[in-house]
Order: structure tokens, then C-alpha cells, then sequence
């Protein structure tokens, strides 16, 4: 058991103004009052904090197996609870690559121990690129999401298939949105994508989910697509929405998509404001720093310890949404994509759930974080939110050794 006592409670549906006690048993929430006293039970003190439903990242690289020099599940899981993730899909990218059910298991035996849930998601074509993966039995072997990220679906026979197999089973087809062989600093090399993937699905009704978005273009084009009652689900990631400045050395400004340019950026802005976008997530995409100091640096950012308080400051702080709205971008939205449970504040829910103090100041520094990759371009960001403890199914994770 575990009583969380004085805290303030914002959802997806609702926030309370006055302080709640919360009891937590058996990894569901017990009992919710103005006032719970119970001796003998480990009690988190929550004064000043405010309690919200723990995060769900629909984008994360663990990178192991294959690539453990960047990241382990360990550390990435580390990663995650400081920044108040308790459940996250992590991409297909990895050595064996899971594109067959016995590959899918070797992959599944390295997050065995993890606190974190973790969705694997399986790859559509062999090694991200090759012929058609056997969705079937990856299907039976409990896959439920399906892409290539890294890489979009080449072939327009594979995505036909894809989205039909994800029409007919209830699957996610995740799209990488990039023209095979355009510069992908060519702003219409994401829009193509989405073109096309999108005049597919409007014939077959398959569930496209659109990855990382970032363009203007993209949203126009998106919010046409709303009206036609075409099924999609897009995500973007904090880099495509926040201010970034310059001064570190160039590689850690390189990701995919690129960092796009102040029209892009308030195009995004307006898409979380109208719910045309309806995921935020980190595309955890941890580096070395000697890979990213090479002539052509590896690209991607380390974020999933910043996703929230990244989001808090730039969207809830400066009035562009309310605390609830980042809460259902965050938690509620991805739950429904990845098809876990909801969390919210109601007697037996999953007790999935993180503690923040809005007013507590920081900086981002190197030394602080937890994953391997270093590779931010928020480092010497001062933050304001900062995450005081994670409970995942009634646990807790973060701080470390805390309340066990």
C-alpha cells in the first residue's frame, strides 16, 4: 500500500483546485477523500505538488539489443521514470530487428525486468527495408503496432497491404513520412508521404498513424484531410514546437525530421491547439557524443527525461493549452493508440501516476540525465516543473530506492 496525502489532481477529464489524499493498493487506486489516515503505510507527502496520470511514449529508441553503446533498456527505462513516463512503445531498430516472432522474443527477453511498460513494435518489411514481414504471426505472437521507423514504407503494394491487415485486425501501421530519395530538407519530401499514405487510407480505413510531423505543410494539408472523415492519428515531438537555440556544437542539432523554421514551428503550435495533432512524443533517439562529433553526425535527440516539463513550459506555461490538454497528449491519446488503459483519477484505475512541483526551477544538465545520450539541444535550458516522483502500478520508481 502507499498513500499519497495533500495533492492537487489534473486528468484528461478534470483538475481539482483543493488538496486529495490518495490510497493506492495492489497497483490500482483504492480510495480517493479530502482526508485518508492510516498507520503502517509509506506516505508520500505531496504539500505544493500536483498529481497527474503518468505518460505514455509512443516514440522511443531503446536501441538494444545491437546498439547498447547508445542506450540499454536500463538506462532508457531510468530515462523514462525521471521524466514521468510509465509505459512506452519503443521502435523496431534494433539487432536482431523484430520482424519475426522469434526475433520479437529475443527482444522481449532484454525488458523482462523493466518497471516501464513496454510495447514493442514489430517492423513491416524485413530489417525496416526488405520483403514483407509475416504480420500474421507476429499478430499471434502479440504485436500490435507496425512500422518502419527510420525509414517509411517504400513500396505502395506494402502500404496497401499494411493498412488493409491493420483494417481487418485492429493493428497500428505507424508511418515514417519521407519521399525515398528527396532531400529530406526539401519541405514537400514529408508532405509527399503523407499524401499518398493518406489517399490510400481514405479507400481502405486502416488505423495510419502519422509520425513526427513537422511542416506547415503537413498541417494544411492534414487539416483538409480532417473534414473528409479520413482515419489518421498524428503525433510531433517537443523539438518541432520549442524554441531551440544555437551555441553547442552542430551535431546536436541534428534529428529527423530537421529542425524546421519559425513558419513550421507555429504551424505545429496551432495543430496541438486545434487537436489536429493529438500525440506528443519524445522519439527518444539517443546518440554518443563521438557519433555525433563525426563529418555526417548521427541524428536524432535524447528526450524522453524532457518530454514533459519541455511540453509544460512551452504549451501550459504560455497559455497555448491547460494542463488537461497536455495530460490527454500525453497520457490519454497514446494510451488509445497503443491500446493500454487509460489512467485517470478514479477508484480502480491503474495506479500509473506522477507527482510534480510547477513552480520548482532547473537546469538541464548533462550530469543530471540518466540515459546515455547526451544529445539534447536543450542542454543549460532552464525549466520550470519539474518531476518529484513516478508510481508505476503502485510503485515507486522515481526517485530511486525511494518508498520500497
Amino acid at each position: 500500500m502507499l498513500l499519497i496525502k495533500s495533492v492537487r489532481m489534473v486528468d484528461w477529464r478534470r483538475s481539482s483546485i483543493t488538496p486529495y489524499d490518495i490510497l493506492i493498493e495492489d497497483g490500482r487506486i483504492r480510495k480517493i477523500d479530502s482526508e485518508i489516515n492510516l498507520s503502517g503505510v509509506p506516505v508520500i507527502y505531496g504539500a505544493g505538488l500536483t498529481a497527474i496520470p503518468g505518460m505514455v511514449d509512443a516514440h522511443v529508441h531503446l536501441r538494444q539489443p545491437g546498439y547498447e553503446y547508445k542506450e540499454t533498456v536500463e538506462t532508457a527505462t531510468r530515462a523514462a521514470a525521471a521524466g514521468g513516463v510509465t509505459a512506452l512503445c519503443a521502435m523496431p531498430n534494433v539487432k536482431p530487428c523484430p520482424d519475426s516472432p522469434e526475433n520479437l522474443e529475443n527482444v522481449r527477453a532484454f525488458q523482462r525486468d523493466s518497471k516501464i511498460r513496454i510495447i514493442q513494435s514489430c517492423a513491416i518489411n524485413r530489417d525496416l527495408d526488405g520483403e514483407r514481414s509475416d504480420w500474421k504471426e507476429l499478430l499471434g505472437s502479440g504485436a500490435r503496432f507496425f512500422t518502419n521507423d527510420g525509414l517509411p514504407v517504400d513500396r505502395v503494394s506494402d502500404m496497401v497491404e499494411i493498412l488493409k491487415f491493420s483494417r481487418e485486425t485492429g493493428v497500428v501501421v505507424g508511418e515514417h513520412p519521407e519521399a525515398p530519395g528527396m532531400d529530406e530538407k526539401i519541405h514537400n519530401a514529408e508532405a509527399m508521404m503523407i499524401c499518398r499514405d493518406i489517399f490510400l487510407n481514405e479507400r481502405i480505413g486502416g488505423n495510419l498513424h502519422i509520425q513526427h510531423i513537422s511542416l506547415a505543410e503537413s498541417v494544411r494539408y492534414l487539416e483538409k484531410c480532417r473534414h473528409k472523415n479520413i482515419k489518421f492519428t498524428v503525433e510531433t515531438c517537443p523539438h518541432y514546437f520549442c524554441e531551440v537555440e544555437k551555441g553547442l556544437e552542430m551535431g546536436m542539432y541534428e534529428v529527423y525530421p530537421p529542425l524546421r523554421n519559425e513558419e513550421d514551428r507555429q504551424a505545429i503550435i496551432w495543430a496541438l491547439s486545434t487537436r489536429l495533432i493529438s500525440i506528443i512524443a519524445s522519439d527518444h533517439a539517443p546518440h554518443s557524443i563521438e557519433d555525433k562529433k563525426l563529418d555526417k553526425p548521427a541524428r536524432g535527440f535524447s528526450g524522453i527525461e524532457l518530454l514533459f516539463s519541455l511540453c509544460y513550459n512551452n504549451l501550459v506555461r504560455k497559455a497555448i493549452i491547460d494542463l488537461e490538454r497536455l495530460v490527454e497528449f500525453l497520457s490519454l491519446s497514446p494510451s488509445l493508440l497503443l491500446g493500454i488503459e487509460p489512467v485517470c483519477f478514479e477508484t480502480g484505475k491503474r495506479a500509473d501516476i506522477v507527482l510534480f512541483d510547477p513552480d520548482e526551477e532547473w537546469c538541464v544538465e548533462e550530469s543530471a540525465m540518466y540515459s546515455k545520450g547526451k544529445n539534447t539541444p536543450f542542454l543549460g535550458s532552464r525549466l520550470k516543473g519539474r518531476i518529484k516522483y513516478t508510481i508505476a502500478s503502485g510503485e515507486v520508481i522515481y526517485p530511486f530506492g525511494e518508498l520500497r
